[in-house]
């Protein structure tokens, strides 16, 4: 018995330093776990270094140009007001059609009509023209936008399956060449003006005055050898050796004697200078007299001045009141006999008559006083000075008073161009209306139809396809 609790307590003490040594063994694998950790950490904390740098720079990349779409899947259409909803209808289509078909003809009417003579005699020409400009604004800008509410414009999604509405898009680029060539064609008709007379048998007393009609006179002689300049500034300045006045406008002293030894000097540009006026009388007929550099009192008395020929510097710094930009000379050419054997005046020596031109409103009432005063100077009798009641002319040659009837051709071939590309641009309106009428017309039969099988079918009939 002794022997046998002999060995029951070594085998307790034998157990106990077993589990004691498992748990130091347990205790170091912990903490070499725990230090292995701790290191490896340590490694990461220490041993990030920084991004290489190469010492030459990148080379140059282009960004991609893939444009993110998103699915249509995942797009949720905002909701339509009751305004956008009854223009995306067969009623707010028409309408839309027919707001630009109707801004289209007035855009054509204006451009055309706009530059005629009658309209700047009435004052009209400048508020046509910014009305045609805005016009021509509100159909290129506002109506393709109130065409995108009414469908008629690709949707943002690029579906049109009402593939017809392409022939109203079309018509945006068919109306501008309709509207260029009715601004060349009828609209420079317009511009033209009419005519006074026929063909070298009219006389200068007859004409309408200041009414922008062209002529082709049987009778007239421009005195170019008396021409006078008056000159506009800009401000009031001291003028006239002679006499002296205080105006805006003064002698521009023209030369007019350009002959070996003549005495006569070119002037200078006064300062403020803004626009000139060269003005020369006109004659019902050619005599030797009347082509003196001064004329007599009795010669003016023999001869009847029957208007005045006219030439204007303007630019678009006179329009504006402005200092002219550069000094402008206008000169004075008449051309003689224009229709059948023209003849220039200006270098044309002996007699003639028979000029070519158009009537024009008389000058400024200040410019005609200052001719006068100037021909009082050249002793000029006062019932021959020039008043607003005497013929004004503008005998600058134009091509189309010479040659009438090809101007006219040209402007008629023009018109029908225009006409061929306005009637095409309309017909392309109106054919999506009438093809959407009647798609809209069979999408309302389907849909009554379909109602119509439902409230069927509800009342438990049986429907036989």
């Amino acid at each position: 018995m002794p022997i046998l609790a002999l060995q029951q307590d070594s085998d307790e003490e034998s157990s106990d330093g077993s589990e004691q040594r498992l748990q130091e063994q347990s205790q170091k694998k912990q903490d070499a776990y725990r230090q292995k950790t701790i290191n490896m950490e340590l490694a990461k904390l220490t041993g990030i270094k920084g991004v290489p740098v190469p010492p030459r720079p990148a080379p140059p990349q282009s960004p991609g140009r893939t444009k993110k779409v998103i699915p249509n899947d995942f797009v949720t259409a905002k909701p339509k007001s009751a305004l956008e909803r009854t223009l995306n209808s067969t009623l707010g289509r028409t309408m839309t059609i027919f707001v630009f078909v109707l801004n289209y003809g007035l855009l054509i009417l204006l451009t055309i009509s706009w530059n005629s003579p009658e309209r700047w005699l009435e004052g009209q020409a400048v508020p046509l023209a910014v009305a045609a400009f805005f016009v021509g604004t509100h159909l290129y800008t506002a109506v393709p936008v109130l065409s995108s509410y009414s469908g008629l414009m690709v949707s943002e999604t690029g579906v049109d399956w009402k593939t017809y509405f392409v022939s109203y898009r079309l018509a945006y680029f068919t109306s501008v060449p309709g509207v260029i060539f009715m601004y060349f064609g009828p609209g420079d008709r317009a511009a033209f003006g009419l005519s006074d007379g026929g063909n070298e048998d009219i006389s200068l007393t007859q004409l309408t005055l200041g009414s922008y009609r062209y002529f082709r006179a049987m009778d007239g002689f421009v005195a170019l050898n008396l021409t006078k300049g008056i000159t506009e500034t800009l401000t009031k300045t001291e003028h006239s050796r002679s006499v002296p006045r205080f105006s805006r406008f003064r002698d521009a002293e023209v030369v007019n004697n350009r002959e070996p030894f003549s005495s006569e000097i070119e002037p200078t540009v006064p300062p403020g200078f803004m626009e000139t006026y060269r003005i020369a009388p006109v004659f019902l007929e050619w005599a030797p007299c009347t082509t003196r550099y001064r004329i007599s009192a009795g010669c003016l008395n023999q001869n009847q001045v029957v208007g005045w020929a006219v030439a204007t510097s303007r630019s678009l710094c006179t329009n504006l009141r402005m200092v002219s930009c550069r000094p402008q000379e206008p000169l004075l050419d008449p051309i003689y006999h224009c229709a059948t054997n023209p003849v220039r005046g200006e270098v044309f020596k002996g007699s003639i008559q028979g000029i070519c031109g158009r009537t024009v409103p008389s000058p400024p009432l200040e410019v005609i006083d200052e001719l006068s005063a100037l021909l009082l100077l050249d002793g000029w009798p006062e019932n021959r000075l020039p008043n607003i009641t005497h013929g004004w002319y503008d005998v600058w040659p134009e091509e189309c008073i010479s040659n009438t009837e090809r101007c006219t051709s040209q402007w008629n071939t023009l018109e029908l161009i225009g006409l061929i590309f306005a009637g095409l641009t309309v017909f392309l309106a109106f054919l999506p209306l009438a093809l959407d009428c009647r798609t809209d017309a069979k999408i309302r039969t389907a849909i009554a139809f379909q109602e119509e099988c439902k409230t069927r079918s509800k009342k438990g009939a049986t429907i036989m396809f």
